[in-house]
């Protein structure tokens, strides 16, 4: 924990601030590694903030908020308090405070914005991050494998909602297609339709923090044969992807390969068709990478790909570490494609053939 506060104290020298306020729920989740201070579920922003300075952490909320942050949210590090009436905005608190030059994640007042705050994933969250996914990717397949005919994208998104909760994860992202819905839209909102033949099942998942990805493909009776080959090409795809991610290697080159990998399998121009994802971590995706993305990537960053093509999805969460690459959706118990890379196997979600 004091190697994510000395970073940000580092990060105040750099900048030449006085402090920095974290108001994200992303970035308080991450510095804390578990607390997000939110009341409202959908809101990136908590009801409080985080004020790092040179000499140390102070907790800035609402008093109305405060007895139930100090009572039960992770705060791993000694801090002070400044509690202000609800009334009062925080802008307000801000000027009362002995500082010229602050800055912020989010826009605030003459504070300066800066992003691009948060470390890579250290051991511990590694560790939380696996169990996360191995969990993730259990409960989506057991709400895959009931899927039936008649079923509404609705019943199967409640369902999803009720595994998760109970476990503390929280879905972030549920989009479920029936059929036509699949090609039809990138990201498919459950709504009334009702399967006949397939389905999809993307869900992005987050617990104290951290973000898994997964997309299951469900075929009720066997699937055609075009409709097996587009999966079979976008694992293909997929396998190009990870084994472009390769440690200290840009974000531009890693896309470079991605664009080729299209068009080596007859689709150069489905690239543009939907984002590619990126890493992951305390954001459901903490960036998109894009052809002009800036920087490289460095291990023990998670990754989640998503590939698409007509009619089909591959997307699962990996981990990169100094050992290479580690699968964090695949459970052993779901039909998979298994694709060579150099001396990796690597195994990738097919689809799961029911009969009605």
């Amino acid at each position: 924990m004091n190697e994510k506060i000395r970073h940000l104290q580092q990060r105040l020298r750099e900048e030449q601030l006085d402090a920095l306020l974290l108001t994200r729920r992303d970035n308080v989740a991450w510095l804390t590694e578990g607390a997000s201070f939110y009341v409202v579920d959908r809101a990136e922003t908590g009801v409080a903030s985080l004020l790092i300075t040179a000499e140390g952490i102070t907790l800035i909320a609402p008093e109305n908020e405060m007895s139930r942050i100090l009572a039960e949210e992770p705060l791993p590090f000694p801090l002070k308090t400044i509690a202000y009436p609800w009334f009062t905005t925080l802008n307000t608190v801000l000027a009362s405070l002995p500082f010229s030059r602050t800055g912020s994640d989010i826009p605030l007042g003459n504070s300066r914005e800066l992003t691009n705050i948060r470390t890579d994933l250290n051991a511990a969250e590694c560790q939380r991050l696996i169990r996360l996914g191995r969990e993730v990717a259990t409960l989506v397949e057991k709400v895959a494998r009931g899927v039936r005919p008649g079923m509404s994208e609705q019943q199967v998104e409640a369902q999803i909602y009720a595994e998760c909760l109970p476990l503390a994860i929280r879905p972030v992202c549920t989009l479920v297609a029936a059929d036509d819905r699949i090609a039809a839209f990138k990201h498919p909102v459950p709504g009334p339709a009702q399967v006949q033949q397939q389905m999809m099942i993307t869900l992005g998942a987050e617990r104290h923090g951290l973000n898994i990805s997964i997309t299951r493909m469900i075929h009720l009776g066997e699937p055609a044969a075009d409709s097996r080959q587009r999966l079979h090409t976008v694992a293909e795809i997929h396998a190009d992807m990870l084994a472009a991610s390769r440690p200290e290697r840009h974000w531009q080159t890693i896309f470079a390969d991605i664009q080729a990998s299209y068009s080596r399998y007859g689709f150069p121009d489905e690239w543009r068709a939907h984002h590619q994802g990126g890493p992951a971590g305390y954001g459901c995706r903490d960036f998109i990478v894009t052809p002009d993305t800036p920087g490289k990537l460095t291990i023990n960053r998670a990754l989640a790909w998503n590939p698409t093509l007509p009619g089909v999805k591959s997307e699962e969460t990996v981990l990169l570490t100094a050992e290479g690459l580690h699968s964090l959706t695949h459970t052993g118990n779901w039909p998979t494609i298994a694709l060579q890379r150099g001396d990796s196997v690597m195994r990738f979600a097919d689809w799961l053939i029911t009969r009605p």
